[in-house]
């Protein structure tokens, strides 16, 4: 889904001092007015996305939670197609989220599931009874591959699940085994593409049925059509994720291009899993590392109550930190990000001490980035359930460091304020506040918030009217720097964009690929698809042999401002398999080896042995040097580095070694060196040499 957002407003210099800069839109006025206000009461969570692809944002809502059954709701931003006035909203849950029960939901979240270019909803409901609780539930637009209207929604849950996996009881409470449905006791999710195959899957917590409960987390892969089937194991020490998971989000911490996990949990230590999507940990292609990302460096987080996680660049080095708020009673806790150490490469987080100051230590259940104030760095939002909501103001475009106080509260002075804005107007504060959203609801070029709150409280739209909008174009943190490319493969490119914005809010943007051919002056444009996180994945298809591929990523944000990166090149080369000879003769002739597929990354191929003698041991020598040396009367090239692995010919003399899948993390450029020897008495020195083979990874 793309979106280009109009950039409304005029830049106006921030003032030295100001009033109230938000302002409380009371329901009637933004949204409509009565009992249940916007949203309903007991409002769990809320999201952002554009429902009818009219270039805003509209809304939806999730109610119940562990207050008792109640119905969801969703808010259509009336400008754009609507033809009304951009920011206001109007609810349309009974035409547009016809039939929607009432349930005890704790997350809602827009995606789209069947890449057809429309949000689709995914309501995570907790439940209320033993057995499990009500069925998490699948609402598909009726745009795109439906045939039907944008913006329309119809519940196909039966429909989008696939091969479900038995758990333990001990592990789940009334799930349903094979296809259908399932149930247990939800709480967050995130979708992402955690396979790097072009469509999003769905990580998703449990919150359990009590403060006790041992209910794990569930991986589900989208198979292409917006079907999920269950990964199990998923990671390397059993899915443990348990006893109130509050939180999941999905980020590349380590810089590989694929989405790792950071679990918040209010009653058990907060978790660190690295997806080894590029190399599996035999079939888990989750890696739990918190005993070395957290616990031993500082940041100890072994006693729960952790509500909330945000990431964001909080020091202005490109990789995510985190923001993890706290339970009641607790102080937030900054961590940064020291990229991957060691062997293993595994990333490691600090506190950072002294960066955070004036934290109410309330009951906190939701922080959010936003640049409130339009100069580059990041703020923050943070809601709360028994205590007050905040704005943090980030001093990086001031040039404040730890020590200084990276972040401090909105209206309190420390050493000096650097900033014009007040707290959020009172009717915004002590709202038992569970949720928050931050946006650009009224296209004029800065975000407004949203806040959602429980205990009967109408939720709150707070518009900025600070009047400084957005200037600062999307970056790259980086994108793929791209070797050469055997013939008749695609190049798939990633680039990790950054941005002022909302963590959530990148993943709208229009992102493109373009490339040209032969330094040809026109560039083609490749959508890129969002795979969360801010990381985008676009294809770039087959070239005939010795082309030369220029390109570049270009972003553009929801306030209009556009990003380039710089050009990059590669050549489209000739075969995987180059024969460079050395062959030894034996009963048949000189044995031949070839090959099949691209050796990328989780492609299938082959390696092929043909024309050798009968029923024989063959040794396939494999190598990274090519270094022709005498061996049973001939030459052997590869310098081994594997091998031999011993295998035997068939009756016809062959050999195929099918591979399933190259290994994802094999370095482009990689020269690879194959021969084998075979057993033949007829051979010099009754050992015949294939020619040898080399191949160069793409």
């Amino acid at each position: 889904m793309r979106f280009t957002l109009l950039l409304a407003a005029a830049c106006v210099t921030l003032a030295a001092t100001a009033s109230a800069q938000l302002t409380d839109l009371q329901p009637g006025r933004n949204f409509p007015n009565g009992p249940t206000a916007f949203g309903g009461n007991h409002t769990e969570n809320i999201d952002i996305g554009d429902v009818d692809n009219d270039g805003d944002f509209d809304v939806i809502v999730a109610n119940g939670g562990d207050s008792g059954p109640q119905p969801n709701r969703i808010f259509i931003n009336r400008g754009g197609l609507q033809g009304g006035t951009v920011g206001t909203f109007q609810e349309q849950t009974n035409t547009r989220f016809a039939g929607v029960p009432n349930d005890t939901s704790r997350d809602i979240e827009f995606a789209d599931i069947d890449n057809d270019g429309d949000l689709d909803i995914y309501v995570s409901n907790r439940g209320t009874n033993a057995n499990g609780g009500e069925t998490s539930r699948f609402y598909i637009n009726q745009g795109g591959l439906q045939g039907g209207t944008i913006g329309f929604y119809s519940e196909d849950t039966n429909g989008r699940w696939g091969n479900l996996v038995s758990v333990p009881l001990s592990k789940e409470i009334g799930a349903q085994d094979g296809q259908g449905p399932w149930r247990d006791f939800s709480c967050d999710c995130d979708f992402g593409d955690l396979d790097d195959d072009g469509d999003l899957d769905l990580f998703h917590s449990s919150y359990g049925l009590n403060i006790n409960g041992t209910e794990d987390a569930r991986v589900f892969l989208n198979d292409g059509t917006g079907r999920f089937n269950e990964l199990w194991p998923w990671i390397n020490s059993g899915a443990d994720i348990k006893t109130h998971t509050l939180d999941i989000d999905l980020a590349d911490f380590d810089g590989d291009y694929d989405l790792d996990v950071f679990c918040a949990s209010r009653d058990s230590q907060a978790r660190v899993w690295i997806n080894n999507c590029y190399s599996p940990v035999g079939d888990q292609p989750f890696q739990d590392t918190t005993q070395i990302s957290l616990i031993n460096q500082g940041a100890t987080l072994t006693g729960g109550n952790n509500y909330e996680a945000e990431f964001g660049d909080l020091d202005g080095d490109g990789d995510f930190d985190v923001w993890v708020k706290n339970y009641n009673g607790n102080t937030d806790r900054l961590l940064r990000n020291n990229g991957p150490v060691g062997s293993g490469g595994v990333v490691t987080f600090t506190q950072m001490n002294g960066w955070l100051k004036g934290d109410p230590v309330v009951d906190e259940n939701e922080v959010d980035f936003l640049d409130f104030d339009s100069d580059g760095d990041l703020d923050t939002f943070g809601a709360n359930f028994s205590g007050t909501n905040w704005l943090y103001a980030g001093g990086l475009a001031q040039g404040l460091t730890a020590g200084q106080g990276y972040y401090h509260r909105t209206g309190t002075t420390s050493g000096g304020s650097l900033y014009s804005w007040d707290e959020l107007p009172s009717s915004g504060n002590s709202q038992t506040s569970l949720d928050g959203e931050c946006a650009d609801m009224d296209n004029d070029g800065d975000p407004d918030i949203l806040i959602g709150n429980d205990a009967g409280g109408a939720n709150r739209y707070f518009e900025n009217v600070l009047g400084v909008p957005d200037t600062h174009a999307p970056t790259f943190e980086r994108f793929t720097d791209q070797c050469d490319k055997p013939a008749g493969s695609n190049t798939v490119i990633h680039a990790q964009v950054r941005d002022n914005d909302n963590y959530y809010v990148i993943n709208y943007y229009n992102v493109d690929l373009e490339y040209s051919i032969n330094g040809g002056g026109s560039f083609t444009t490749v959508d890129m698809f969002a795979q969360g996180g801010q990381q985008f994945r676009g294809v770039i298809p087959a070239q005939p042999s010795g082309t030369t591929v220029q390109y570049r990523v270009r972003a553009t944000d929801t306030a209009g401002n556009v990003g380039l990166s710089v050009l990059r090149a590669f050549q489209q080369a000739g075969s995987t398999y180059n024969n460079i000879g050395f062959g030894l003769a034996g009963t048949s002739g000189v044995p031949a080896l070839s090959g099949s597929g691209t050796w990328a990354g989780g492609t299938a191929g082959s390696i092929n042995l043909t024309n050798a003698r009968p029923f024989s041991v063959a040794g396939l020598f494999v190598g990274f040097t090519n270094n022709p040396t005498p061996a049973w009367g001939g030459m052997l090239v590869p310098v081994p580095f594997l091998g031999p692995f011993l295998l035997s010919t068939d009756g016809a003399g062959n050999l195929s070694i099918p591979v399933a899948s190259f290994p994802k993390d094999i370095p482009c450029g990689l020269e690879i060196y194959l021969q084998y020897g075979i057993e033949d008495p007829v051979a010099i020195g009754a050992v015949a040499l294939s020619n040898a083979t080399r191949v160069v990874t793409p």
